[in-house]
């Protein structure tokens, strides 16, 4: 993926947009996006562990009129024409390394100045679902909105507070050095805080990032987790940390940091509420 600014400036103007103009793409945007999504690698940390994903530009146009009182954003999205949906096969790390995907076309739609807004539980995924033709073996985790967008709206603005849009925990809450109960500093850190912090920014559903990361004591060895949480939000942490994995993987390539991603789990204690996910392993 190739970006105009770096990476870092782009996840920080990243931020979801709920109110668009209700003009549809431009048509060289529009072919700019279509050729994104068709010629996107669509490769991610989880690739070797998943199925295949795809995505498809889907135009509210297309719809019939009937349909279109049924998309199902239960006015949290005003004015979208467009719509960005993938499928991805179910798999091991489906959602992951669709989030992972899914992630780095929302940034490169930041990049082009056009609005976007995760969306994984409030929409018609059987209508979707059915407009980009899914098979019986394909699940469809989550849409964004792109285009236009305006200025945000008081009830926009509302719910951004209710959903704490503009809040992020602090490190200490998020970033561990050995084990769980050990944060991890700035100074511990080193070059890769930038990196780190860039997780800490990401977004995710409810803004709940329940992501976690452990560092190796003596190795520059990152172990990505996720919280353990009841079952009507279990859907949502694989996704988020497909994202988190994103900004972390985006980020050192844009600084020439060599790793390489690996799943093997150390088996670190204290980690019972965690699940584990991925490490990142430095390469010399």
């Amino acid at each position: 993926m190739n970006f105009s600014k770096p990476i870092t400036d782009i996840i920080r103007e990243r931020t979801s947009r709920r109110t668009y103009s209700g003009q549809p793409l431009e048509k060289t945007i529009r072919e700019q996006i279509i050729k994104l999504l068709e010629n996107h690698d669509l490769k991610s940390p989880f690739s070797e562990y998943a199925g295949k994903a795809r995505f498809e530009l889907i135009s509210v146009p297309e719809f019939e009129l009937n349909e279109r009182k049924k998309i199902g954003t239960y006015g949290l999205i005003k004015g979208a024409q467009d719509f960005v949906v993938g499928a991805v096969e179910n798999s091991k790390f489906d959602r992951e390394h669709f989030g992972y995907i899914m992630e780095t076309i929302i940034l490169a739609a930041t990049d082009i100045g056009l609005g976007t807004c995760w969306l994984g539980g409030f929409f018609n995924k059987s209508l979707f679902s059915a407009k980009i033709n899914s098979s019986s073996n394909e699940i469809v985790p989550a849409i964004t909105p792109i285009g236009n967008y305006v200025q945000r709206t008081i009830k926009e603005k509302a719910i951004r507070s209710f959903v704490k849009a503009n809040k992020r925990f602090s490190w200490d809450r998020l970033f561990f050095n050995g084990k769980p109960n050990t944060p991890l500093t700035l100074e511990d850190a080193g070059e890769y805080s930038e990196l780190l912090e860039m997780v800490r920014l990401a977004p995710s559903a409810s803004n709940k990032q329940p992501w976690r990361i452990i560092k190796d004591l003596n190795k520059n060895l990152f172990h990505f987790y996720t919280v353990k949480t009841n079952s009507a939000y279990s859907k949502f942490p694989p996704l988020d940390i497909g994202i988190a994995v994103c900004h972390f993987d985006l980020t050192a390539k844009h600084f020439g940091i060599n790793g390489t991603w690996i799943c093997e789990n150390p088996q670190i204690i204290t980690t019972e509420n965690l699940i584990y996910k991925i490490t990142w392993k430095e390469e010399a």
